[in-house]
């Protein structure tokens, strides 16, 4: 079993999900773990969302909260083009994967098919496939 102190990142972190397993806690604890986690990623933005929407618009009017949201929204896009490119460098750069990463922008970029649509079309054909 890996220690905390071996992964020094978050991603790394997901090593350690086997943990409960070995120390015998089973099911209740991974779903227990799964709430926790799940709670951790989502609860932050969701308060930010109900607490932070009432007065959102005269904060918008401060020049230096505009700045920021220019700097976030740059970070943000550089964020996601990394975490692409880190799903994407691992996996084998054959025809049929090209084929999905395309199909998949293309049906997100040009057709009106909303996100969880696309989703359920990629995990059928991964089953097919």
């Amino acid at each position: 079993m890996r220690s905390p102190r071996e992964c020094p990142d978050l991603l790394s972190a997901s090593a350690l999900t086997w943990a409960p397993f070995r120390q015998g806690i089973w099911l209740s604890g991974l779903v227990l773990g799964g709430i926790v986690a799940s709670a951790g990623i989502f609860l932050p933005g969701t308060f930010l969302i109900f607490f932070v929407i009432r007065f959102w618009d005269q904060l918008k009017k401060y020049r230096p909260v505009r700045a920021a949201l220019e700097g976030i929204n740059a970070v943000s896009s550089g964020m996601l083009i990394a975490a692409a490119f880190l799903l994407f460098a691992p996996m084998e750069a054959n025809a049929l994967n090209l084929i999905a990463i395309l199909a998949s922008y293309c049906l997100l970029q040009f057709t009106r098919l909303n996100s969880p649509s696309i989703i359920a079309i990629g995990i059928l054909a991964g089953l097919l496939f």
